[in-house]
């Protein structure tokens, strides 16, 4: 979702979750609101995320379905080149269970980078992602996305009275 992104930079933690604080009592949804810092805050130090994080079931399912898929190259193999032993086709277990989980790890491997690349948002190529530079130097960012106009204009009060050193309204998306 794009929109009208309100942007407050912080020298600390404390004014950083005043302005936390400040956007949550606004009407805002609660995806909303974020924070971008150069260095981990803890969690719900300044706002917290609703979203679920879905990666380690997508890594699982990748992992089954990989499992599945070596199981069936295996057993495919076996059936193409039967290996003959005293007139019989047999089918050796400790290989097929290699070749299936080699397989499941492939698979699992993929869906990481694939899902975190995704979770990072590194997928998304239409809308201008808000940044500041000065986040590296140490600044936390407060953010919010909001409609233009007065929700835009109360966002912008609410972070100025929490301390904000910059305050600033950009189209973007978080």
């Amino acid at each position: 979702m794009s929109g009208v992104v309100v942007i407050g930079l912080f020298d600390g933690v404390e004014k950083a979750a005043r302005a936390g604080k400040a956007l949550r009592s606004l009407p805002l949804p609660a995806g909303n609101i974020t924070t971008i810092s150069g260095v981990p805050l803890p969690d719900g130090a300044v706002c917290e995320d609703p979203r679920p994080i879905r990666f380690p079931r997508v890594v699982i399912a990748a992992w089954f379905v990989g499992a599945l898929a070596g199981l069936g190259l295996a057993l495919a193999t076996y059936l193409l080149y039967p290996l003959i032993t005293a007139g019989k086709a047999i089918v050796s277990i400790p290989p097929t269970l290699i070749v299936t989980y080699e397989i499941a790890m492939l698979f699992a491997l993929m869906a990481t980078l694939i899902a975190g690349a995704l979770e990072m948002g590194l997928g998304r190529f239409k809308a201008r992602k808000v940044h500041d530079p000065r986040i590296h130097e140490g600044k936390i960012a407060v953010c919010a996305l909001v409609e233009p106009g007065d929700q835009a204009r109360r966002a912008a009060g609410a972070l100025t009275e929490a301390g904000g050193t910059e305050v600033r309204a950009e189209e973007g998306e978080l």
